[in-house]
């Protein structure tokens, strides 16, 4: 089944039946005025007015500390992989195109993250697209959109008090046809209101000029402006925190006696310790250095590597940022201060 209309009032159905199916279901929940994804073992719990979450789901595939072997002495143990079957309910078309991009990193080459593959094999992304995008969401500016279906297995349009829910692929038109019993053929009418739908949303983001931006930052490296740039940087790191793209993480031992466990914790460029060296050599001594690699790892080298920009325009990174740093000024600044010795 790849298309089906669900009225609002079945949500509840819908999510008992995933839950039955022996699935385990993250959906965004409302939790002390933020909204997050968590474990859902109702559908009352699940809310679906919400614009984007304050945390990005990439916990849900690199969680942020995770033990990834154990040991005795110098004998080494993996960890089981997991196996657990499970949906991701109403993530956002830019958190969804984020998941597409880490599985470059982490899936592509000769050396593939276990932990990743078998935690996106199992999973079902159900996308939500954006009715109402916030002013510092900039999606379609970086190869998005409100409706982009990049990273999603189903999306689902709000219409009304009824879910379009249209499947992309073999997982996402299974899970519909699990769900046959409870899900109509939608009219002509809806499938018209999901163009309109489409079109009001991509008209409602903020337009950013990046064309030719690749270029453009390749001469940046050695810019004064940087100095600039991150003189207000508290270097908190927040920003790679909450971004869906940022992966960077650290691999530490933790021991009682002959027994430990290794474990992966995100990192993040933005800290001073990130890059110093036994020797006590630091490359990226300062701010400067460490917004430089930030900026130019998403906007330069990702697409050096993958011919992809490593952001997918959600701005958490602006909205969460206690000094008020905004990348969209910051790539601005940039583009007109190259070549011109600033």
């Amino acid at each position: 089944m790849e298309q089906g209309i669900l009225a609002k009032t079945d949500m509840k159905k819908f999510i008992e039946l995933l839950i039955k199916d022996h699935r385990k279901v993250f959906a965004p929940v409302s939790r002390k005025g933020r909204v997050l994804f968590t474990e859902v073992s109702s559908a009352d719990e699940v809310k679906l007015d919400y614009r984007n979450t304050d945390l990005s789901p990439k916990g849900l595939f690199l969680p942020q500390c995770e033990a990834i072997c154990t040991f005795t002495g110098d004998a080494f143990q993996e960890v089981p992989l997991t196996k657990d079957k499970q949906v991701v309910f109403g993530m956002r078309p830019c958190d969804a195109a984020a998941l597409s991009h880490l599985d470059r990193v982490f899936t592509e080459g000769s050396q593939k993250d276990p932990c990743w593959l078998a935690r996106r094999e199992n999973t079902v992304i159900i996308s939500i697209a954006c009715s109402d995008p916030l002013d510092s969401c900039f999606c379609t500016s970086v190869d998005g959109s409100p409706v982009a279906k990049k990273g999603s297995d189903i999306m689902v349009y709000t219409i009304d008090d009824t879910l379009l829910f249209e499947a992309f692929t073999e997982k996402g038109k299974a899970l519909l046809t699990l769900a046959s019993s409870f899900l109509k053929k939608p009219k002509e009418s809806a499938l018209e209101a999901r163009q309109k739908y489409e079109s009001a949303a991509v008209k409602k983001v903020p337009a950013l000029n990046l064309a030719d931006i690749k270029e453009k930052l390749r001469g940046c490296f050695d810019l004064t402006l940087w100095s600039s740039i991150a003189e207000r940087c508290l270097g908190c790191g927040v920003c790679t925190y909450l971004c869906p793209t940022c992966h960077c993480f650290d691999i530490t031992d933790q021991t009682d006696g002959e027994r430990g466990r290794r474990i992966r914790s995100w990192d993040s460029c933005q800290y001073s310790l990130f890059t110093l060296h036994a020797s006590g050599h630091n490359p990226r001594p300062s701010k400067k250095e460490r917004m430089r690699q930030r900026i130019l790892h998403k906007f330069l080298y990702a697409q050096d590597n993958f011919k992809e920009t490593f952001c997918v325009g959600c701005g958490r990174c602006i909205r969460s940022c206690p000094v008020n740093l905004d990348i969209k000024e910051t790539i601005a600044v940039l583009a007109a201060g190259t070549g011109k010795g600033a």
